[in-house]
């Protein structure tokens, strides 16, 4: 029996086109058939597949549109290239339509013509598929026009001057009445094609979808995001709605109220006129889906303003004045806070403290000292003044010569212990992480892990049987110490928390960063009412009930029982945390908080002053903690989890600030298949609701598969981490398997800074036309699509993911160049997975050239980079660059690409001279010295002081050697005078038995303003002896006879001596920007090292031997042919390939890195293979074929002296030289 082919669009299905898409890039419709003998058939022209339609295309121009178009038939015509070809044969129809096409809906369906004229058509009348295309005369929609609001509710349209000209704004508030118990509108269901909503459909998360029509819009769960694909947009808008309140009260509910044939109803209960509920509203292009919905969250920030915070009432209010007792640890330091504050100037910062008079009096006397508060970069001048740099307490002093920083790495994998953990409970005991930490380093490189996170049951807690736990103190749980060498004092000098951070310190020095996990009431049910936190607070805890709709589940919590111990809690808990070395916090179950309910009495007897709703509560507990947070862990040093749901996403908490961490989706579940789809969606949609902060994806973790099974889940969620911003946490066992996918996520050393890291991800966007396709339903479809275009390389990495379900694969034919905004005539397409690569153009004469079929089965995944190839105008030769071959990508890791011709005289050689000069100054670092890599293994500076003076110059002509010598002496002289100056104004010893004088300030900078102005004054001489000399050998000369005029007297030499006019002056290697760069390097070094490598030589230097360091490198050699030379900056220390199209291999002739040129196939971190290009590429040449040059930063890096390694400081110039043919 022969498979059902898939049709895009399918059959029975209907969509609206906006003209712009079908008069300018037009319409696709495309088919796969499975491989069989018929779909061959088809692939070879023995059949034929076409598309019959009513569409307005038409071949001549001056065909009238204004009678009904006919129905013709298109032939679908084969796509070359694919994928996998074993997945099937695709077929594509691009048709353009009229623009001044008449308003209509058209049908379509497909058939297939046989030779001897037979036709099998596909379809039937009812099953044909309908396009609508809206009249070119028609107007934009408006929102008026769309939404129209009901009795009682307000549609007010924001002002021209507040938003972008290309998204149009507006709100629904209630009306003025004071009566106004709800908000709702109208919006008609034919002006809706599809949408995306994300709702709340768990007890501490949303979930997101996609849905046909507006009816299918949920009535019980509310939604926190509407997008609407409009129908009847000439343009393709859409409209966005986020409904907005005060996080006070319990978050209200925007859910489809009622439905008929034509209209839906959406409705919001208001609580009182006095809340702040409103609905912000942006029309804008479906082509720019994210930005349209960026700007109605910046309406909505500014809609919903921050009011005065409210207390939650007197038997909540302070009565004990802020205490801490503990010390921050030795060498600790409070994080400075990098706060990013909302860029609206009328927005009002947020309060985290109550307006209680207590309160403000605790915090306003002791807070700056007791609770570590961080201070503004303009106080810290007078702080240090008026404290001599320090705080008031001596053990937390913050010195100026160590100013506090924030200590999180963005780059480089974090180790999250929950799934690493192989015990029943999953506690983090220390034996077991050291031993998941040491086999993940073994897996993805040593070094790569920069941050541990704690994940629960770390923490001294009470476990009972009628609740999950409650907090007993901030310390560890000793029994997490099972490893001997790591025990504590038993004199309990330190916490557990101590010893177990300095022991994985000690362990793992590359681990910078160590956070715990918490949840926003202490633990799961709160504080243990009789533990040590209990009795530190002012008042005794209060317990409240939490009543869980979602989960049907009712239990008793003990929090704070006033909004002063909320403070103090949290601030004893941060100062904890932070005095045992602990820099990051993940918040747990924080939306538990919406459940709480209050008790049926007064809070106490003989008051009746009822408890505060939940929504009042967790705004406080939220607050307290965030402000605590800032203080000691600054921006970015919490992970917010189990939070995402409006209360969070749709109030001031988010809307007035940016940049913090927030977990978007459910746990991470490694272990059930058909969860794995659902995570990719959600964290895709989720994430479009908050633009302007990180969403974290959790954990990744290695997914077990059936022993049978071809399904790579570990390698699907890696890849996909890949197209995130938020930071990579790993949770692995000790047993689990090496992956290459995950090591693909390994950051690479950065050539210019070696104790940095290169990203290896970027935040994808999903691509303009596929935001509203059914990416997760039953049966055959398109996958999901995420783009990145890195602007350095001009190249763009494009990802696909199978989400179907039912075990169906996905079908997508993809135009690279469309989808990519890319424009060059050829661009090269490389399967991370495969390692194949496609030569693709929409240039060429043949049908379908510029198009790849891209077949994904179940549970599967692909990465491609895509890179345009490089040519230079009458040559054969191209060249594209690839990226890292180990890697998804490298954003930062290539950059300034760049081609050209290369001549075979004087001029060319110039050119080269020019290109690779030395990188300018300011990209240079200051570095210390170190030893050279000779054979005396003596420092470079004792070599050079040691050696003749002709021994320093001898590869360098008379003329530069004054320079060199002048330097020299130069340097020599004004590290004299900043020895005499040390040594005039040491503090002189003491007598035996006498007390130390103490230095005075004053001395000191004085010194320190004589030392720099030596400085000045020694770089201002080298400058200008470097520039005069620069000068002297770039001006021409007057030459009279045989003897030769310079504008220098002491240049005026017979024609004998080493001259610079004519041929030779075309061969000065010396530049005012080399000399700038030379000097530079030669004060960041402190050695005279660099000037071995300074081009000043005039005449071409005698061949030498290869030096110790580099044993294959050489000099310059003049070209006798003409060279393409393609040359890129790489700062990436990994394996970057490039796919070089010419004649054969022995054109390539040598690669050059930073001005030293290796043979190709005689160095060992340079390879050259032959690649085939797949079938359906752009045939280039009969004569040329393929190639593959790979380069191995990291080994070349390996083989470079170390005080040259350390000189690096920018991006490392990585050219190839290939013989150009006619």
């Amino acid at each position: 029996m022969r498979s059902a082919p898939i049709f895009q669009p399918a059959l029975g299905s209907y969509r609206s086109v906006c003209l712009d898409q079908a008069c300018g890039d037009g319409l696709s419709f495309a088919a796969q058939y499975p491989v069989d003998e018929y779909a061959a058939s088809l692939a070879s022209g023995a059949a034929r597949l076409e598309l019959w339609t009513n569409l307005p295309v038409s071949q001549d121009s001056s065909e009238s549109t204004s009678r009904p178009v006919a129905w013709n038939a298109y032939p679908l015509l084969p796509v070359k290239a694919a994928l996998d070809r074993a997945t099937g044969y695709s077929f594509v129809a691009r048709l353009q339509c009229l623009p001044a096409a008449s308003e209509g809906v058209f049908n379509f369906t497909y058939r297939i013509v046989h030779p001897d004229g037979q036709i099998d058509w596909l379809g039937s009348p009812s099953t044909d598929g309908r396009i609508h295309l809206p009249s070119s005369d028609a107007f934009p929609p408006s929102i008026r026009q769309v939404v129209l609001p009901q009795r009682g509710t307000r549609l007010e349209l924001s002002a021209f001057q507040e938003h972008d000209h290309s998204v149009e704004l507006a709100t629904l508030t209630p009306g003025r009445s004071a009566s106004a118990t709800s908000l709702s509108f109208d919006i008609d269901a034919s002006d809706v094609q599809s949408g995306l909503v994300i709702e709340r459909t768990k007890s501490t998360w949303c979930t997101s979808r996609r849905f046909q029509s507006l009816h299918e819009v949920s009535p019980d769960f509310a939604a926190g995001l509407l997008v609407l694909e409009l129908s009847k947009a000439a343009a393709g808008e859409v409209l966005v709605l986020i409904p907005i309140f005060d996080d006070t009260v319990l978050p209200p509910r925007l859910v489809r109220s009622s439905s008929s044939n034509s209209k839906v109803t959406f409705q919001i209960e208001v609580a009182s006129p006095q809340s702040q509920v409103k609905i912000a509203l942006a029309l804008g292009s479906a082509a720019q889906l994210e930005r349209t919905i960026k700007a109605c969250r910046s309406h909505a920030a500014r809609l919903l303003r921050t009011c005065a915070h409210e207390p939650l009432g007197l038997p909540w209010s302070a009565a004990k004045a802020l205490e801490v007792e503990a010390p921050l640890a030795a060498g600790m330091e409070v994080v400075t806070a990098d706060s990013k504050p909302y860029s609206e100037p009328e927005c009002v910062d947020i309060s985290f403290y109550s307006d209680s008079t207590a309160v403000e009096g605790t915090i306003s006397t002791q807070g700056m000292e007791d609770s570590q508060l961080l201070s503004s970069a303009e106080d810290s001048q007078s702080v240090c003044d008026s404290d001599d740099a320090s705080t008031i307490h001596e053990d937390r002093t913050n010195h100026a010569d160590h100013p506090p920083s924030s200590g999180q790495p963005r780059v480089g994998f974090g180790f999250c212990t929950w799934e690493a953990m192989q015990n029943h409970e999953r506690r983090p005991y220390l034996s077991e992480v050291v031993a998941a930490l040491e086999a993940a380093e073994k897996r993805t490189g040593t070094g790569s892990i920069t941050s541990l996170l704690i994940d629960d049951g770390w923490q001294d807690v009470l476990h009972a049987q009628d609740h999950r736990g409650r907090l007993s103190s901030f310390d560890m749980d000793p029994a997490m110490l099972d490893v001997g060498d790591a025990a504590h004092p038993h004199d309990d000098s330190q916490s557990v928390l101590v010893s177990y951070v300095g022991y994985i310190r000690d362990r793992f020095p590359s681990i910078r960063s160590i956070g715990c996990w918490m949840t926003l009431a202490g633990y799961w049910d709160g504080i243990n009412p009789e533990g040590s936190i209990a009795s530190s607070l002012s008042s005794p805890l209060r317990s409240m009930r939490i009543q869980d709709a979602f989960r049907h589940a009712d239990r008793e919590w003990w929090v704070p029982a006033t909004e002063l111990d909320m403070h103090l809690f949290w601030d004893k808990a941060f100062h904890s945390l932070r005095s045992s070395g602990i820099d990051l916090v993940k918040i747990d179950a924080q939306a538990e908080w919406e459940w709480a309910q209050g008790p049926t009495g007064p809070l106490a007897k003989g008051s009746n002053a009822m408890m505060p709703g939940g929504g009042k509560l967790g705004k406080a507990m939220f607050e307290a903690m965030e402000g605590a947070a800032a203080r000691y862990f600054g921006s970015g040093g919490v992970i917010h989890s189990m939070a995402f749901t409006p209360a969070l996403t749709n109030t001031a908490r988010t809307l007035h600030s940016q940049g913090m961490t927030i977990r978007c989706t459910d746990d991470f579940f490694p272990n059930i298949p058909d969860a794995h789809r659902h995570h990719l969606a959600h964290n895709v949609y989720n994430a479009l609701l908050l633009p302007e902060h990180v969403c974290d994806a959790d954990m990744l973790a290695h997914c077990r598969t059936e022993a049978d099974s071809q399904q790579d889940f570990t390698g699907y969620h890696a890849s996909f981490r890949a197209f995130t911003d938020a930071k990579l946490w790993l949770s692995n066992r000790a047993d689990a398997p090496t992956s290459t996918s995950m090591r693909a996520l390994a950051a690479p050393a950065k050539l210019s800074c070696q104790s940095e890291r290169v990203r290896v991800q970027e935040k994808g966007r999903l691509l303009s036309n596929a935001a509203f396709e059914d990416l997760i339903g039953e049966g055959a479809g398109p996958a999901l699509k995420l783009g990145v275009w890195h602007e350095t390389a001009r190249s763009a990495t494009l990802g696909l993911w199978n989400l179907r379900g039912a075990g169906a694969s996905t079908f997508d034919v993809l135009d690279i160049e469309q989808l990519l905004q890319m424009h060059d005539q050829q661009v090269a397409v490389r399967s991370f997975r495969s390692g194949k690569t496609w030569l693709l153009s929409r240039q060429s004469s043949e049908e379908n050239s510029g198009l790849l079929s891209a077949t994904i089965e179940a549970g599967s995944w692909e990465v491609l980079t895509v890179a345009p190839v490089h040519v230079v105008p009458a040559t054969n030769v191209g060249v594209a660059v690839l990226g890292s071959t180990q890697h998804f990508m490298t954003p930062e890791g290539v950059s300034l690409v760049t081609i050209s011709a290369s001549g075979s005289t004087d001029e060319g050689l110039k050119k080269r001279r020019s290109s690779v000069s030395r990188r300018p100054s300011h990209q240079r670092r200051h570095s210390t010295r170190s030893t050279s890599t000779c054979d005396d293994s003596a420092s470079e500076t004792s070599l050079i002081a040691h050696c003749p003076t002709n021994k320093l110059v001898q590869e360098v002509p008379s003329d530069s050697r004054a320079v060199l010598l002048s330097l020299a002496l130069i340097n020599g002289f004004f590290a004299m005078m900043q020895g005499a100056v040390n040594g005039a104004t040491r503090t002189p010893r003491t007598a035996v038995g006498l007390p130390r004088q103490k230095s005075k300030g004053g001395r000191v900078d004085v010194v320190d303003a004589m030392l720099g102005l030596i400085d000045q004054l020694q770089t201002l001489v080298v400058f200008g002896v470097l520039i005069l000399a620069s000068w002297t050998f770039i001006l021409p000369t007057d030459r009279k006879g045989d003897a030769t005029k310079s504008w220098l007297p002491w240049r005026n030499t017979k024609e004998g001596d080493h001259g610079v006019d004519g041929k030779a002056l075309k061969r000065v290697r010396l530049a005012p920007h080399d000399a700038v760069a030379t000097l530079k390097r030669c004060l960041a070094t402190r050695t005279m090292a660099p000037l071995h490598e300074m081009p000043v030589a005039i005449t071409q230097p005698e061949p030498t031997p290869p030096s110790a360091r580099s044993p294959l490198s050489r000099r310059f050699s003049r070209q006798s042919s003409s060279d393409v030379v393609f040359s890129c900056l790489v700062d990436a220390a990994t394996t970057i390939g490039f796919l070089v199209l010419c004649e054969g291999k022995d054109k390539i002739k040598e690669c050059t890195i930073d001005r030293i040129k290796y043979d190709c196939t005689a160095t060992p971190w340079i390879s050259i293979s032959p690649t085939g290009l797949e079938e359906g590429s752009q045939p280039w040449s009969d004569k040329h074929s393929a190639w593959r040059v790979e380069v191995d930063m990291q080994a070349w890096m390996e083989h470079q002296d170390v005080t040259y390694v350390q000189t690096i400081a920018a991006p490392v110039r990585v050219a190839l030289r290939i013989a150009a043919t006619g």
